[in-house]
């Protein structure tokens, strides 16, 4: 493995190199380089190259070796937000300690060698296609276009039949999107086929947490004073970050538990993350325990169904690999 492309070496390379490997990734992948960004969040930061095309925008992350999976704090646990998880301990009947029951909750302490890749910095919808207005499949459905007067008359932002179509207010118009079911063998295929994959669970975990100690990327406990979807601060009030702002690695990662990331495991069986489809929150959880399925090592249930996707809630994100590139300024 090139060693310029993994963290250490990629951090003491020159500038002048750092750019000429940036621009041959761009050439060899069908991309434009926009430039080179420092990204900064949680007391970590990474210097790299952001780039544009083939339907979305990436960055270069370096490979590394790291420590993924947790089993004790690193930390400790504020007062609050150990109290929100003894209250949800009450909740539920659970008799042991509060880190026995994060041990169930997280994945397993391991080793992992991370390999260099370009990142979609967000994330893409499963089994939604956006068409014009004027699209015939549109027009030709009565029901859809008298819902779609309906929603226009509505004060909704967003208007969705259910695994049929979804209006979106997009300033004075409208945007529309048909739906199409996809399963997660299919999604894997389409994606190889035009160059792409997904990440791995190790990848996203450390994609989400650059190898974090710690139960939530920023620490033990919870930054109640953040920026979260679904808990807007009170007017006036300081807000210390945005969850939904891009992380150290230049990602918006993570930080919706409504919204669940694909990834593949080892046996490349569907594994979820990013969230458990809002099941914490709907059920009445509070900040600290809602988020906890956005930490990086959280572990989902696994689920053996069909492998049907649900474009409400799952979503994905590209990877381009990049370990193998050779031909381009000797990359």
């Amino acid at each position: 493995m090139d060693q310029r492309l993994m963290r250490e070496g990629w951090e003491r390379l020159p500038a002048e190199e750092r750019r000429a490997l940036l621009e041959g990734m761009a050439k060899r992948h069908g991309l434009t380089l926009l430039g080179e960004e420092t990204f900064r969040k949680w007391g970590r930061e990474s210097r790299t190259g952001c780039f544009s095309g083939r339907g979305g925008e990436f960055v270069f992350v370096p490979g590394d070796t790291v420590t993924l999976g947790w089993r004790e704090f690193a930390q400790g646990m504020d007062q609050p937000t150990r109290e929100e998880f003894q209250e949800e301990m009450e909740n539920t009947g659970w008799e042991g300690t509060l880190t026995e029951l994060l041990q169930q909750q997280m994945e397993p302490v391991r080793q992992a060698v991370i390999s260099p890749m370009l990142v979609e910095r967000t994330l893409q919808t499963v089994g939604y296609e956006e068409v014009s207005l004027d699209d015939p499949r549109l027009t030709g459905n009565e029901a859809w276009m008298a819902e779609l007067q309906k929603a226009r008359r509505s004060d909704f932002s967003q208007y969705t039949i259910s695994e049929e179509v979804r209006f979106t207010r997009a300033g004075d118009g409208w945007r529309v999107e048909l739906y199409h079911q996809d399963s997660f063998p299919r999604l894997r295929e389409a994606l190889a086929e035009a160059g792409f994959s997904l990440p791995t669970a190790d990848e996203w975990a450390y994609l989400c947490g650059g190898g974090c100690r710690t139960l939530y990327p920023w620490g033990d406990s919870f930054d109640y004073q953040m920026g979260l979807p679904y808990f807007e601060p009170e007017e006036g009030e300081a807000v210390s970050c945005d969850l939904r702002s891009p992380n150290f690695f230049g990602l918006t990662i993570a930080c919706d538990p409504y919204r669940n990331e694909l990834t593949v495991g080892e046996d490349g069986a569907l594994v979820v993350k990013g969230g458990d489809g809002g099941c914490s929150l709907c059920g009445g959880a509070d900040a600290a325990v809602g988020f906890l399925p956005c930490a990086p090592y959280f572990r989902m249930e696994e689920d053996d169904t069909e492998e049907q996707l649900d474009g409400d809630y799952d979503f994905y994100r590209r990877i381009i690999r990049i370990e193998a590139d050779k031909e381009e300024n000797g990359i």
